[in-house]
């Protein structure tokens, strides 16, 4: 390389200045992109395995490195680009993956995470994570690795699973999971053939290009959230799968004009009457809803038409919120003096709505006018009050009863939970009683597993999702594992007595056979 005139590096052969002098180069994603497909493709797939693992997200890993720690031979079909990406997104980067207090009642079926669960699941994942060389630290009740860091769980999770022997071939696509048949009905060595697309493939984007199949004695499914329609043909019972802890999409209202702003706030969920969830602790106020820790737990009890009201002040009572705003008690409110308790521009913004006597239809400080409308508009938006004629039961009769009416309950309509790709959980999946809780096996279909986000469970936020994907894993991984080694121990005496079966019968009237001397 030589030095251009402006001190850039200039290649001396091949290439073409752009008009600003600086050389074009290809994006380092795509550079990454190739850079992650041709390690893929240098992975190399053996035929038969005893344990295969659909998914190599957390689950995944946990599920496979324990099968193999068990003697199994293991492999790790993981679509994406390298196995345990989905760990790096986790807790903002930062992977908040367990909670002291962890418990079964945190989870929507907590009869069969008890059971999974077992007399201390935080005491097994420390022990595990322990041994990984992982060390952490507690903010609250949550624990995070010490570099806080995804990264760091990631990595000591793929380097235990390399050093248990698993192969981790990422990139391949699981298509079709089938009961393999041998010569004497199913196959007790080779229980299943999970067919597979290798996505590296120069051909995999034509029909049926870079298809590729293996077969394995036990299956463990850890494929995360979403519906894994490569198991239709096993004939499983599932739960139809929607988006969970992820930001909540609400109707159209002046609060656009807030978005990105933070609040430390008390979440309360009303369903048509009395409130039915409520929760305190930081809210992103976006355009399109609202975001943040809160919100996302809000996502898994909230619906389409449901009213959600946000308290901004939750440590101030009425009464002391009321002292600050009007504090001569005339009925008005002196702009500004929120300023010191909230974020001005979210401040500024109630006052200017205040004043316009600005609330969403239905909420608990808006009664309906004399009219009898008490409706949002026909196109869904929300409305200004201002100018409705009668007067209306439990409405602000002042500017200090609108501005503290919205700061203590700050109305929202629900639309509905945001797309799926921008959750972190996804409510659904195959049904719970169709595996056992002791072995997270199959009772239809013998030799298949499945753990984590495969199975209809979920939490809110805190690391119990987490912590359910390396419980599950661990417990589906070793029984995978000694599934596999009975069934080979099996085939061994099967095919011994098979050999001595097939073996002529001695003849007593032949002639007995000496040695050439």
């Amino acid at each position: 390389m030589q030095k251009s005139p402006h001190g850039t590096s200039q290649a001396r052969h091949g290439t073409s200045r752009t008009p600003h002098g600086k050389q074009p180069h290809r994006s380092s994603r795509a550079e990454l992109r190739e850079g992650q497909l041709l390690a893929a493709a240098q992975v190399d797939v053996a035929g038969c395995y005893d344990v295969a693992v659909i998914g190599g997200g957390a689950a995944g890993l946990v599920a496979a490195t324990a099968a193999a720690e068990g003697g199994a031979r293991v492999v790790v079909l993981d679509r994406s680009l390298e196995c345990g990406r989905t760990i790096l997104a986790t807790g903002n980067g930062r992977c908040n993956f367990s909670n002291v207090g962890l418990e079964a009642s945190r989870y929507n079926d907590p009869d069969f995470v008890a059971a999974v669960f077992g007399a201390d699941p935080l005491a097994d994942i420390l022990g595990f994570f322990g041994d990984c060389g992982l060390r952490w630290d507690l903010e609250g009740d949550r624990l995070y690795p010490l570099s806080r860091q995804a990264s760091s769980v990631r990595s000591v999770l793929i380097a235990r699973a390399r050093a248990a022997g698993v192969t981790l071939a990422a990139a391949r696509e699981v298509e079709r999971v089938e009961r393999s048949v041998g010569p004497a009905g199913p196959s007790a060595r080779c229980g299943f053939t999970v067919a597979y697309r290798e996505l590296f493939s120069a051909e995999s984007d034509m029909s049926g290009g870079g298809a590729a199949s293996l077969h394995a004695t036990c299956v463990i499914v850890a494929t995360g959230g979403g519906t894994c329609r490569a198991l239709d043909a096993l004939g499983l019972a599932s739960t139809p799968t929607r988006p969970v802890l992820c930001p909540v999409a609400c109707e159209d209202s002046p609060l656009a004009a807030l978005d990105g702003r933070r609040a430390h706030v008390r979440v309360q969920l009303s369903k048509g009457g009395p409130p039915v969830w409520q929760e305190r602790g930081e809210v992103l106020l976006r355009s399109y809803g609202l975001s943040g820790i809160v919100s996302f737990d809000l996502s898994r009890h909230a619906g389409a038409g449901d009213l959600v009201e946000i308290d901004l002040v939750p440590d101030l009572a009425e009464a002391e919120l009321r002292a600050m705003i009007d504090p001569t008690a005339c009925g008005d409110f002196v702009e500004g003096h929120l300023d010191g308790t909230l974020d001005p521009v979210i401040a500024h913004t109630l006052e200017v709505l205040a004043r316009e006597r600005w609330t969403l239809p239905g909420s608990s400080r808006h009664a309906g006018d004399s009219r009898g409308d008490d409706g949002p508009h026909r196109d869904g938006s929300l409305r200004h009050d201002a100018g409705l004629a009668g007067p209306r039961p439990n409405a602000p009769q002042s500017d200090a009863d609108a501005l503290l009416a919205l700061v203590k309950a700050l109305p929202f309509r629900v639309v509905g939970n945001c797309e799926e790709r921008g959750a972190q959980v996804t409510r659904g999946g195959l049904q719970n009683d169709q595996f056992s809780a002791e072995s997270m096996e199959s009772a239809q279909v013998p030799g298949l597993f499945a753990c984590g986000e495969a199975l209809d469970v979920d939490a809110g936020c805190g690391g119990f999702n987490l912590s359910w994907a390396w419980k599950s894993g661990l417990v589906a991984g070793a029984a995978a594992g000694m599934a596999a080694s009975r069934a080979t121990a099996m085939s061994g005496t099967a095919a011994d007595d098979a050999d001595v079966a097939a073996a002529p019968a001695p003849n007593p009237d032949a002639t007995p056979s000496h040695p050439q001397g």
